[in-house]
């Protein structure tokens, strides 16, 4: 994941919004999405997807995990994203 530092690990975003941390301020925002490399957005792989896979049993998971999530990405959407203004919004509840 191109933003572990703000993001909630393992929970899906939504096409209006992405889950961030609780302790995640616009300025700490900003500093995490200056730091993503140019074209580097690649999606956290889940485990399962990796042994989900036909040649699971054959493929390290050095080369099966960045496969996955090259597969997976959306290089171009994401920097289409990161450049889009943000708002911050609190949610209470469950």
């Amino acid at each position: 994941m191109s933003l572990p530092s703000v993001v909630v690990p393992h929970r899906r975003a939504h096409d209006q919004w992405i889950p961030l941390r609780d302790d995640v301020s616009p300025e700490s925002w900003r500093a995490a999405v200056a730091g993503v490399p140019p074209g580097l957005c690649l999606p956290e792989v889940d485990e399962r997807a990796v042994r989900g896979l036909k040649f699971a049993d054959a493929l390290p998971p050095w080369l099966a995990e960045p496969t996955l999530a090259a597969r997976t990405a959306d290089v171009a959407g994401a920097g289409t994203v990161l450049a889009e203004p943000v708002c911050f919004v609190r949610l209470t509840g469950p």
